[in-house]
C-alpha cells in the first residue's frame, strides 16, 4: 500500500475520532464518547498496522484536546484511545489468566492515574468504601468494554476488512 493511501486513511480515522469527540460536549455522554471514539482505532490497526495506528492515536489525541470536553479527552488519552491498539497484542497471549490479568492491570493503571489527577487537579478525593466500589464497578465495566471491542473487531474483520482493503489497494 502506498504511503499516500496510508496517510489518507489515517486522516479519515483521525477525522472520525475528532467528530465523535466533539460530541463530548453533549451532557451525560462524557464517559461514552471516548469509548466510542477509540473503536475507530480497530480499523487503523487492521488496515495499517500498530505503528500507523499509534500515529492516528497521537494525532487524534492532540486534536481532541482542542475539540472535545477535557474529561472525555483525558479518558481517551489514558485508556480508550490506545486500548483497541494494545488489545490485539494482548490477545496473542495463550494463557487466559495471564492475558486477563494484564488487561485488568492496564485498566487499573489508567484508573489510578485518573484518580491521582483528580486529586491534584480538582481536589476530589474518594475515601473508604467509595474508592473500592468505584474500582469494582470500573473493572466490571472494563470487562464489558473489552468484550464489546472484541465483537466489534470480529464484525470489522468479517464484514468490512476485505472491502476496505480492496478499495485501498485499487487507489493509485
Amino acid at each position: 500500500m502506498k504511503t499516500s493511501v496510508k496517510v489518507a486513511f489515517c486522516g479519515i480515522i483521525t477525522a472520525l475520532v475528532c467528530a465523535v469527540m466533539a460530541a463530548s460536549h453533549i451532557p451525560n455522554i462524557t464517559l461514552t464518547v471516548p469509548a466510542v471514539a477509540g473503536v475507530f482505532m480497530i480499523a487503523a490497526v487492521a488496515q495499517l498496522g500498530v505503528s500507523a495506528a499509534l500515529s492516528c492515536f497521537a494525532v487524534s489525541s492532540a486534536l481532541s484536546f482542542f475539540i472535545g470536553n477535557k474529561t472525555s479527552w483525558f479518558l481517551f488519552l489514558v485508556l480508550f484511545g490506545y486500548y483497541p491498539i494494545l488489545k490485539p497484542v494482548l490477545e496473542k497471549i495463550k494463557n487466559p489468566i495471564i492475558k486477563w490479568a494484564l488487561k485488568v492491570c492496564v485498566f487499573n493503571t489508567a484508573a489510578v492515574i485518573c484518580y491521582f489527577i483528580q486529586i491534584l487537579a480538582i481536589g476530589v478525593k474518594f475515601t473508604g468504601w467509595w474508592i473500592l466500589l468505584a474500582f469494582v464497578i470500573g473493572n466490571a465495566a472494563f470487562v464489558l468494554y473489552d468484550i464489546a471491542v472484541s465483537r466489534i473487531a470480529a464484525f470489522y474483520y468479517s464484514r468490512l476488512y476485505g472491502r476496505i482493503t480492496s478499495m485501498l489497494k485499487n487507489r493509485r
